[in-house]
């Protein structure tokens, strides 16, 4: 089981930046944020313009081990169509790259307006057919667990829809704690209800409506999330978090401060994790 962290948690640094960071806080695998927008959403700006080779180049020359690919889209552009649910910068960097990771993450998919109640279950083979030519080609591929987006239609959010889903097609899960929080939602019962369907986790703490919150700042539970999920199925923990300060402060973190932020999410992350699991050497 790999600890990584997740590009997009410095989106606002140049990414090649980003990785020097993330190697010298002392991890070895990243999870790769796809960029990714729709109207007034967007993921991992620092790549936009970016070609698939110079990500992939950039990733092969800070000798950062990828655990995962993120491909960051979800938002069909017609209730009735798949298109617009898999980014398509995906396969580009799938082929820059030369192989796949070990896991690819997609968000549960989304769409605008409310859509009438047996819209999911037309959908639901259609979107699983879209991620079968990659569950060719990686070993791992999960959906994230999404929170309710006001305007929007998205399906699986309880965590007994995800299992069904997932179960039915031969997907894994991403967790992700805040999305669950944010939602009302005990992360220690829905982790609990999604054992044996949680490949890979997006760790961040919750507190008081603000959202990934740093690793152990917050007020959930994480080391209970961790003792209710089957150690031997997963691939990766991904620190997925801001790395604002807990005590209030609102000044902006330099180069080292971030760096030392960093570190103390990872051994923070471990702490949760141990003793019931351990990361690799």
């Amino acid at each position: 089981m790999h600890i990584s962290f997740a590009t997009a948690n410095l989106y606002q640094e140049p990414f090649e930046d980003v990785l020097e960071m993330i190697a010298e806080a002392g991890y070895d695998a990243i999870e790769l944020d796809l960029f990714w927008e729709n109207k007034t959403w967007a993921m991992a700006q620092h790549l936009r313009g970016w070609s698939a080779k110079q990500v992939a180049a950039s990733i092969e020359r800070s000798g950062l081990r990828l655990s995962s690919i993120h491909d960051g889209g979800g938002v069909l552009n017609d209730p009735e169509s798949v298109a617009g649910y898999i980014n398509p910068d995906l396969a580009e960097t799938i082929d820059a790259l030369g192989y796949a990771p070990g896991c690819l993450v997609f968000h549960a998919p989304h769409v605008e307006g409310t859509q009438e109640a047996g819209w999911w279950g037309r959908m639901e083979a259609r979107i699983a057919a879209e991620l079968r030519p990659y569950q060719e080609i990686c070993p791992v591929v999960t959906v994230e667990n999404m929170p309710h987006f006001d305007g929007y239609s998205v399906p699986l959010l309880t965590s007994q829809a995800l299992a069904d889903f997932t179960q039915r097609f031969g997907l894994g899960v991403t967790l992700d704690t805040t999305h669950y929080a944010q939602m009302g939602v005990d992360v220690v019962a829905a982790s609990r209800a999604l054992s044996s369907q949680t490949r890979t986790i997006h760790l961040s703490d919750y507190q008081a409506g603000h959202t990934h919150v740093f690793v152990g700042e917050g007020e959930l539970d994480l080391p209970g999330v961790f003792k209710v999920l089957d150690a031997d199925r997963l691939h990766a923990v991904t620190v997925e978090c801001s790395l604002a300060r807990g005590n209030g402060a609102v000044q902006p973190l330099d180069r080292d401060e971030k760096i030392a932020r960093m570190r103390e999410a990872r051994v923070r992350t471990e702490a949760c994790i141990m003793p019931d699991l351990q990361s690799p050497a």
